[in-house]
C-alpha cells in the first residue's frame, strides 16, 4: 500500500442507517467500576512514528504509563446520546489509557461545523464521518495523513478486514495510491429498498404477489377497481412512493438501470440508463401505468415527511421504500388501527430483457475516520482505531458492554433487555444510542449480530426471500459506488451531470406524467448528449478498464 504521486478525486457511495427522531434520552449508566474492570489492558504509547509492531497496534495488550488526551469531531444522530456520555468511549478510555475531548455536532448541522474546524490551525486528532468529497482535498494539502504505511504496517485487524473482501482496498485507494481515511465496513445486505405490497389485500383479491410486469398491472387494476379498505369509496392508490426512484427502478425489468451500468449484453460497455432505448420502452410502460391512474400523481412532488402521513391512510396498495424504515414500521403501527393490516417485500419486477434483482452496489465502505497532521500521538491512535476491527472490537461497537447491554447464548451475542424491552420505553435503536455510535457511522464493521435482532420477521424474511437469491444477478451491471476517478476526470463528471441530472429529472417526470410527448423522446436524448454526456461514458469506461 505505498503512497504514490499526487491525490485524485475519488467517488464512494456514502452508506449509513435510518435515523431516527431526536428525543431526550434518559438511562441507567454504567458505573466507571464495570467500565474498568472490562478494559482488558491498555496500550503502550510509540511517540509518533510508524515502527510500532504490528501486535501492540492491533491487540492494545501493552501498558502505558502516560494518559493522553485525543480530540475527536463525530457527528452525533438523531438518536445517540452526545458521545461523551456513550458507555463504549468509557471502556475504549480505559483500554487505551486516553481521555477524549470531542466536538460532536448534530448530523444536520455537521458539514457547517467541519468547514469551521478546518480554519483552525490545530485541528481534532480524529475527524469522523468526513464527506468523501472533501477527504481528497485535505489529503492533497496533507492536512490529514496518507494511511497506507500504517495499514501495512500497524494495522493488523483493518488489514485483513480489506484483504478478505473484494474490491475494498481498490475502493479506499485513490488513483495516486493513497488511502485517506478508515471505512465503516457494512456486513448488511444492500439492495434494502425493495418493493413492498399490502398482502391482506392481495388475499381478499385472491391473487398471488406480483411478479412479472403483467402481475403487477393485474393487482393495480383490481386495487383501482375494489373498494379494499371498505370505506364505501374507491380511493385505494395502487402505487405510490416518496419520490420518483420507486417507479423509475422498475426500469430494471427493462434491461437497465437508472443510472450509468455495465451490459454484459454489449461486452460491458458503460451506459447511461435514462438515455438508453431500453429505458425508453420503460418510461413508455411508467407512462401508461399513470395514464391509467395506477400510480399517485403525488409521487411528483411527494418527499419522506408527507410520504408517511400518507400511508398511515390506508390507501396505498404497494409501495418502494426501507425495510426497516418502512416495511418494518407499518407492521409495527398500522394493525393496531386496521386489523389485518400487513406488508410484505416482493421479489424484484420482471420483464422480458430483465435484470431481475435490486441493486446491490459493492463493496460497501463508508468514509468514517481521518487522522489529522495535527496527532501528536498517532501511532496509539492507529492502534485505537484499529481495534475497532478486531473481533472484540467489533464485538463492543456493535453490541455494548456483556452483562449490561448483551448476554453470550449459545456462542451469539444477545441485546438484554436494555435495549429490547428498554426500561425507560426507549425504541432498541435509541436505547444503542445511548451506548454505542453503530446506529450511525464508524470506523468498525456492522455486525449481523446486530442487524438480525433489530430486524423483525417481516425484514428477515425479505432478505432471505426477496433480495439475497438475486443480488448476485446485479453484479454484471452494477458500476461499483467506489469506482475512483482522476482529479481532472472527476471534476468533468462533476460538472456534466450536475446539469444532466437536473434536466433528465425534470423530462423523465415530464414523459411519465404526459406532460411532454413521448415522441419528442429522440429530442431528449439529443440534448442529454449535447450536454457531454459521453464524455463521463468514456470516463468511466477508461476507469473501469484501467
Amino acid at each position: 500500500m505505498e503512497a504514490r504521486g499526487s491525490s485524485p478525486s475519488h467517488s464512494i457511495n456514502q452508506g449509513g442507517k435510518d435515523l431516527m427522531k431526536e428525543r431526550k434520552i434518559s438511562r441507567r449508566a454504567v458505573c466507571s467500576a464495570m467500565v474498568a474492570s472490562l478494559a482488558l489492558g491498555v496500550l503502550e504509547g510509540c511517540g509518533s512514528s510508524s515502527s510500532t509492531t504490528s501486535s501492540a497496534a492491533g491487540s492494545g495488550a501493552a501498558a502505558s504509563n502516560e494518559r493522553i488526551t485525543v480530540r475527536i469531531l463525530k457527528s452525533k444522530a438523531a438518536n445517540e446520546v452526545a458521545a461523551e456520555q456513550m458507555d463504549i468511549w468509557k471502556v475504549l478510555g480505559e483500554k487505551f489509557n486516553m481521555d477524549f475531548e470531542f466536538d460532536n455536532p448534530p448530523q444536520d448541522n455537521y458539514n457547517e461545523r467541519l468547514n469551521l474546524v478546518m480554519m483552525d490551525a490545530q485541528l481534532p486528532d480524529i475527524i469522523m464521518d468526513m464527506p468523501t468529497t472533501e477527504v481528497l482535498k485535505y489529503g492533497e494539502s496533507g492536512v490529514i495523513l496518507s494511511l497506507n504505511d500504517y495499514i501495512e504496517n500497524n494495522m493488523p485487524n483493518l488489514k485483513k478486514e480489506i484483504d478478505k473482501r473484494d474490491g475494498v482496498e481498490k475502493a479506499l485507494t485513490y488513483s495516486d495510491g493513497n488511502i485517506y481515511y478508515m471505512p465503516m465496513l457494512d456486513e448488511k445486505v444492500s439492495g434494502n429498498m425493495p418493493y413492498i405490497v399490502r398482502t391482506d389485500w392481495l388475499e381478499k383479491l385472491g391473487i398471488e404477489s406480483p411478479v412479472t410486469l403483467e402481475d403487477w398491472e393485474n393487482y393495480w387494476h383490481l386495487v383501482k377497481t375494489t373498494d379494499l379498505n371498505g370505506n364505501g369509496t374507491n380511493d385505494e392508490i395502487p402505487f405510490s412512493s416518496y419520490d420518483m426512484t420507486g417507479l423509475r427502478n422498475f426500469c430494471t425489468a427493462f434491461g437497465c438501470l437508472d443510472d450509468f451500468y455495465t451490459d454484459p449484453d454489449d461486452g460491458g460497455k458503460v451506459h447511461y440508463g435514462p438515455i438508453d432505448p431500453k429505458y425508453k420502452k420503460a418510461v413508455t410502460w411508467m407512462h401508461d401505468m399513470y395514464e391509467k391512474g395506477y400510480i399517485d400523481p403525488e409521487i411528483i412532488t411527494m418527499d419522506y415527511a408527507s410520504f408517511v402521513p400518507k400511508l398511515a391512510q390506508n390507501a396505498v396498495a404497494s409501495f418502494y421504500g426501507p425495510l426497516g424504515g418502512m416495511l418494518a414500521a407499518q407492521n409495527a403501527t398500522m394493525p393496531a388501527s386496521f386489523p389485518g393490516f400487513h406488508v410484505e417485500a416482493t421479489v424484484p419486477p420482471k420483464g422480458d430483457a430483465q435484470i431481475h434483482s435490486y441493486i446491490d452496489q459493492e463493496p460497501r465502505a463508508i468514509a468514517a475516520a481521518t487522522i489529522t497532521a495535527s496527532c501528536k500521538n498517532v501511532d496509539r491512535v492507529v492502534a485505537l482505531l484499529d481495534y475497532m476491527y478486531s473481533d472484540e472490537g467489533t464485538r463492543l461497537i456493535n453490541m455494548g458492554i456483556e452483562g449490561t447491554h448483551y448476554t453470550m447464548q449459545d456462542g451469539k451475542p444477545i441485546f438484554t433487555d436494555y435495549v429490547m424491552k428498554n426500561p425507560d420505553g426507549l425504541s432498541p435503536k435509541n436505547a444503542i444510542g445511548t451506548f454505542t455510535f453503530a446506529q450511525s457511522s464508524g470506523p468498525f464493521i456492522l455486525s449481523q449480530d446486530e442487524v438480525t435482532q433489530l430486524d423483525d420477521e417481516s425484514v428477515n424474511r425479505a432478505k432471505q426471500d426477496c433480495i439475497i437469491p438475486f443480488l448476485e444477478e446485479s453484479k454484471k451491471y452494477v458500476i461499483p459506488g467506489s469506482t475512483s476517478f482522476s482529479s481532472e476526470d472527476d471534476a468533468v463528471r462533476r460538472a456534466v451531470m450536475a446539469d444532466v441530472d437536473t434536466y433528465v429529472d425534470e423530462m423523465i417526470i415530464k414523459f411519465v406524467s404526459g406532460r411532454e410527448p413521448l415522441s419528442n423522446w429522440d429530442t431528449y436524448v439529443e440534448k442529454v448528449n449535447g450536454m457531454g454526456i459521453a464524455e463521463v461514458i468514456d470516463i468511466y469506461q477508461k476507469t473501469l478498464n484501467g
